[in-house]
């Protein structure tokens, strides 16, 4: 492979871009690939070609040509334009004397400007890490295809296997600064970084890797400076959108700036041996926004009393950054036999159908609407749930309605199996990082708009706990450890009877009742003594269903998607009623909350986060009502958790940490010497859920406890 490097912006005329063209056609189909690398262009098999194309190749490198025909010159002028519009300079700064006079710059426009600094940094692949970057396409005429391959490879967000390419700081003077190589790492490891107050969008990116470099003492602790991340502070302000796409640094600049920024160069190689101009003006940007964004949101979120739900959220930033360092362990054996077994039974399951109908069992959406169709007759089609679209639904729970349906048990199990194999199959041991040889989950501080954490790459939000019982064997911990776990007690039904006031729910709590029993008792009208295990599953569903403000027809849907249990429609309406009747003061709170909800035009939750009417495509529900103030003020007491937590442990000399969290509960990985120690855990959740919910019972709220795999705690 060759490496050229060129100069920047110089295009041919006409003429010159004809005979490239040529040029190309015969180069490409004689084998020669090419793509860019930051202000360079690299070719593969160019020696191959004959002299003459060789030549001519060479010379359009060289001149730039080449570079600007595979359109690199056109996102580096878009970048290069956009930081002039912002009036500010990116520098780039190389060398250790030149970043210690950047910094001496900095701190004079800190001086003019206000203590703030935007941060930002960009990665790159540790060497033999990340994925080879794509070729250019090019088409068979040799000109550049206008359709060409992502860049997919997660490599460069990991700090196991990518590395600080650039670090950008801007003081909101007239130039922001980008400092790389041996500057970069003058930086990143100076004590005074870690002394500044920072502005960062996505702060806890810049966290993971700052963490990574194994500091004595944690960046980011208030003795050594302070941090703010944009990205969650829009997010309580504009809603976390689909998947947390409101909180991106595009959108937020768009909402409170009003700026469209180019995203051209978000992928580009950052581990190019020598950037282009339009990266380090990329790279400076997002820093610039970064600081201007803090100076926009601070005041808002103070002036519309979301500054304490900002200051929860901010605070668990380091600790889950720490989480997703360490990662949770697979014991890939074990996966495989589960994956095997799986698969057996989905195998099964197509054969126990094929055999009951004579036909091949449906899998994809068209297929799996024809047989409901077929089951329900053409005259139920017009009551079945339909999709926005107006299509049959063939969501999961609404198929289970069909459960007595002899074909729709098979069904039922290949899509469950289907979807197990999918999610939690061959592809979680590919999501094992090389370097680590752990799982590495990819956490949302307050991602759900409840402020619930989400997850992704695994999403352990979702381990199949009802459909694989066995599937937390697969996690482990590492020789010589052992995980303790702790989760909170029924903390929805606390946080129900806290926020409602209702005496009688309360009082089930502070005298250590089993609301399940009890409930299950009052439905069949029995006495709590001869309550069955099946009754007192069939009661979690009313339990939970309850409080979110969940209908006849959708409990009984649910009891049996969630639950197993089967329950018609007038059974979950008798099963509702008997339930607030007991518990009428919490049936009184969710009609009241939801008038004022709507009179408001927003949910208020917790600690001060919101979900307005206007960011809901339908406006808001009555389940939302009832639903998102309970989990949102849940999702508070994690956040309390999981940041009391990590700074426990760091006074402590407690050898382990943080390893997930999953709901409600929390599961630290610690050297088997240290488990004596659980009950820090025990004693920091019952810290947090007391700080959350003053005043109600928290007997029986927490239990620690301890294993060498997940299925251990249990």
């Amino acid at each position: 492979m060759a490496v050229v490097a060129i100069s920047r912006l110089p295009t041919g005329p006409s003429r010159d871009l004809v005979l490239l063209k040529c040029t190309m056609r015969s180069a490409v189909q004689l084998g020669v690939r090419f793509r860019v690398s930051g202000a360079q262009v690299e070719t593969e098999n160019l020696e191959t070609l004959p002299t003459p194309l060789t030549g001519a190749l060479q010379g359009a490198i060289q001149s730039g040509l080449l570079r600007s025909y595979l359109g690199a010159d056109d996102q580096d002028e878009e970048a290069i334009n956009y930081a002039a519009d912002l009036a500010v300079e990116p520098v780039l700064v190389e060398d250790a004397p030149s970043a210690r006079q950047a910094v001496r710059q900095l701190i004079r426009d800190m001086n003019e400007c206000g203590d703030l600094l935007g941060v930002d940094i960009e990665t790159s692949p540790k060497p033999d890490c990340g994925q080879l970057r794509p070729w250019v396409h090019i088409n068979v005429d040799g000109s550049v295809s206008s359709h060409q391959p992502e860049v997919k490879d997660r490599a460069g967000l990991s700090p196991h296997t990518a590395t600080i390419r650039t670090i950008q700081l801007h003081a909101g003077g007239r130039r922001a600064f980008v400092f790389v190589g041996i500057a970069a790492q003058v930086i990143v490891k100076s004590h005074w970084l870690r002394r500044q107050r920072l502005a960062i969008h996505n702060a806890g990116f810049e966290a993971s890797f700052l963490l990574h470099l194994k500091y004595r003492r944690p960046p980011f602790r208030k003795a050594s400076g302070r941090f703010e991340c944009t990205a969650q502070a829009s997010g309580l302000l504009t809603g976390v959108g689909f998947g947390g796409s409101n909180r991106s640094l595009a959108t937020a600049a768009q909402n409170f700036l009003d700026l469209e920024i180019p995203k051209a160069l978000q992928t580009s190689d950052w581990g190019a041996e020598r950037l282009s101009e339009g990266q380090i003006a990329y790279a400076a940007m997002d820093a610039i926004l970064a600081r201007r964004l803090w100076d926009r949101v601070e005041p808002e979120l103070r002036n519309r009393d979301r500054w304490a739900a900002y200051e929860l959220q901010r605070s668990a930033i380091p600790a889950v950054a720490d989480m997703e360092l360490r990662g949770l362990g697979l014991d890939r054996e074990e996966h495989s036999r589960q994956v095997d077994q799986w698969s057996r039974e989905l195998a099964e399951a197509r054969r126990a159908y094929h055999e009951m109908t004579g036909h091949l069992p449906p899998s994809k959406p068209a297929e799996l609407r024809e047989w409901v169709v077929r089951v329900i007759g053409e005259d139920q089609v017009h009551s079945w749930p339909k999709t926005p679209t107006g299509e049959i639904s063939v969501e999961t729970k609404h198929l289970k309605r069909l459960v007595h349906v002899a074909s729709a048990r098979p069904v039922l199990d290949i899509l469950a199996r289907a979807k197990l194999l999918s999610t939690f199959g061959a592809s979680l041991a590919e999501q094992i990082n090389p370097v680590t040889g752990r799982l590495h989950a990819s956490y949302s501080i307050s991602g759900a708009k409840s402020g619930r954490f989400s997850c992704t790459h695994p999403n352990l939000q979702q381990v199949p706990a009802s459909r694989a019982p066995a599937f937390k064997r697969c996690i482990v911990a590492a020789r010589g450890n052992v995980l303790v776990g702790c989760d909170w007690s029924q903390i929805e039904m606390r946080a129900a009877a806290w926020i409602s006031g209702d005496p009688a729910l309360t009082r089930v709590y502070a005298e250590g009742r089993d609301i399940h029993t009890e409930t299950a008792a009052r439905i069949a009208g029995i006495p709590i003594e001869a309550v069955t295990k099946e009754q007192r599953q069939a009661a979690k569903a009313v339990n939970f269903g309850s409080i979110y403000g969940i209908g006849p027809r959708s409990l009984s849907e649910n009891a049996f998607a969630t639950y197993g249990v089967e329950m018609s429609t007038p059974q979950a309406k008798i099963a509702l009623d008997r339930f607030f009747a007991a518990y009428r003061k919490l049936d009184e709170w969710r009609a009241n909350n939801f008038d004022d909800c709507m009179a408001r035009g927003c949910v208020k939750i917790g600690a001060g986060r919101v979900v307005e009417a206007s960011w809901e495509p339908f406006g808001l529900s009555f389940p939302q009502c009832s639903n998102l103030p309970i989990q949102g003020i849940c999702a508070d007491a994690m956040l309390r958790a999981i940041s009391w937590t990590y700074s426990r442990l760091n006074r402590s000399d407690i050898r382990g940490g943080l390893v997930a969290c999953v709901h409600d509960e929390l599961l630290l990985e610690v050297h088997e010497d240290d488990a004596g120690h659980a009950t820090l855990l025990r004693t920091t959740m019952i810290d947090a859920f007391v700080a959350t919910f003053p005043g109600a019972p928290s007997n029986n709220i927490a239990e620690v406890k301890i294993g060498k795999t997940w299925a251990d705690l249990k």
